[in-house]
């Protein structure tokens, strides 16, 4: 299978740092969907909706890492996309190998095995060009189904997510919050009957708009917010604050 191949000095360059942590998360992830599906750069539209948020987007095109159709990068591999679709900034050089450098490879390594079933002495590839086992294949549209019931975020869409709230100056998620959170994200999914092909950039979106409410303060006792307390603790909770009012009302 192709990887998409990132030099190690470049998340030092200033277009990574001006893009932030949450928007490079995007762009690994859409340049490993990029590299498995031969796009040669595209990436389309759908997925980078699917992977990240509108903001995220905007930031790798803001920082030159994206191209919109229309675009007047001077770099002559720069190609253009469609509407709506994006290119990803100097992606067939130097690393990446096309589309036709991986279909040719995959050529030579067929018509290898051929001659060797065959009897015949078998082609010698190059040394530099390793055999390769030919990928999954590729996900129709139509290839969508309901969410799981048991369904869990990945640790990579977790991390997305608290990068995210990071650079927007929220504040991270608790795990309990995250596991109330991916709660009711299934429940919503499963009753609205969403169909999806992947769930980890719709999860995203719900954590990175997450709001949290600080604890209120009532007479140095913590008074818990009630959607947070069983109706048992929302009783007791009542009950002290009663007894409060009553003990201040007697002092004064």
């Amino acid at each position: 299978m192709p990887w998409f191949v990132v030099d190690d000095s470049a998340y030092a360059h200033p277009k990574f740092v001006a893009a932030g942590n949450a928007a490079l998360g995007l762009w690994l992830r859409v340049g490993s969907y990029a590299a498995q599906h031969l796009t040669d750069g595209i990436v389309p539209g759908v997925i980078a909706k699917m992977y990240g948020t509108p903001a995220q987007i905007r930031k790798l095109v803001a920082a030159g890492l994206w191209h919109e159709h229309g675009h007047t990068c001077p770099h002559p591999k720069c190609a253009q996309p469609a509407p709506g679709d994006y290119y990803m900034h100097d992606y067939l050089d130097p690393y990446n190998p096309s589309r036709r450098e991986v279909e040719a490879r995959r050529d030579r390594a067929a018509e290898k095995k051929r001659k060797q079933r065959a009897g015949r002495a078998p082609e010698q590839l190059p040394l530099d060009e390793p055999e390769d086992t030919p990928p999954p294949p590729r996900p129709s549209r139509d290839a969508t189904s309901t969410i799981p019931a048991d369904w869990q975020p990945a640790e990579a869409d977790v991390e997305a997510a608290q990068l995210a709230r990071a650079d927007a100056g929220q504040p991270q998620l608790t795990p309990q919050q995250l596991d109330t959170l991916t709660r009711r994200f299934v429940r919503r999914m499963t009753d609205d009957q969403v169909h999806a092909a992947a769930w980890g950039g719709r999860w995203q979106q719900w954590a990175e708009r997450e709001r949290t409410e600080p604890a209120l303060q009532y007479g140095g006792n913590v008074v818990h917010l009630p959607g947070a307390m069983t109706k048992a603790q929302q009783q007791i909770a009542g009950l002290a604050q009663l007894r409060q009012q009553m003990n201040g009302g007697q002092g004064a």
